[in-house]
């Protein structure tokens, strides 16, 4: 019986001998890394866009107070600004004013806002004895300016593992100046 020996120039010999003289484990490793950058680029694709929602304060009413704590109504406006509609099972939220710590809230209540639309929720919010205390004193600083006040949270999204945070700023003109 004579054996047949394989041309050392042949495709199929030459490819075996070429993963053969790869070093251990390279080709896992470039698998490990290609498998990661997939699952960044993945991720990043299902990241909000911050400016797909704008939030402002639309009004502020006092609701019942004790000496530590205050609660207040507000109304806020969300504006959705992108091409597909948004569903918000809950937020959470902080509100400054003058720069100064004032209130937080929360709310489990449900919105759907379609495409470039809006909505107003009305939430209620506590705020704590101090920052009352915290607010008068600023009163005196500002004299006659408006409040300055901030609002920032995020927006728990039904559709979504990932939150929508939100930061908005503007002026509370209280009629002080005149």
């Amino acid at each position: 019986m004579s054996k047949i020996k394989a041309d050392p120039h042949s495709q199929s010999d030459c490819t075996v001998r070429q993963w053969q003289q790869w070093p251990a484990g390279l080709f896992f490793r470039l698998t490990i890394i290609l498998a990661l950058s997939l699952t960044l680029v993945a991720c990043t694709s299902l990241m909000p866009k911050r400016d797909q929602i704008k939030v402002t304060m639309v009004d502020v009413r006092p609701l019942e107070s004790t000496l530590m704590e205050q609660r207040f109504q507000i109304k806020l406006r969300l504006q959705n600004r992108s091409r597909k509609a948004l569903a918000f099972d809950g937020m959470s939220f902080d509100l400054e004013l003058n720069g100064k710590d004032f209130a937080s809230g929360v709310s489990n209540t449900a919105v759907t806002i379609p495409a470039f639309d809006e909505a107003v929720i009305e939430l209620k919010v506590s705020s704590s004895l101090f920052g009352v205390i915290r607010q008068v004193q600023s009163l005196q600083e500002i004299e006659n300016k408006p409040f300055q006040y901030e609002i920032s949270g995020s927006l728990s999204r039904a559709d979504s593992l990932f939150s929508l945070p939100f930061q908005e700023s503007g002026e509370i003109d209280l009629g002080l100046s005149q």
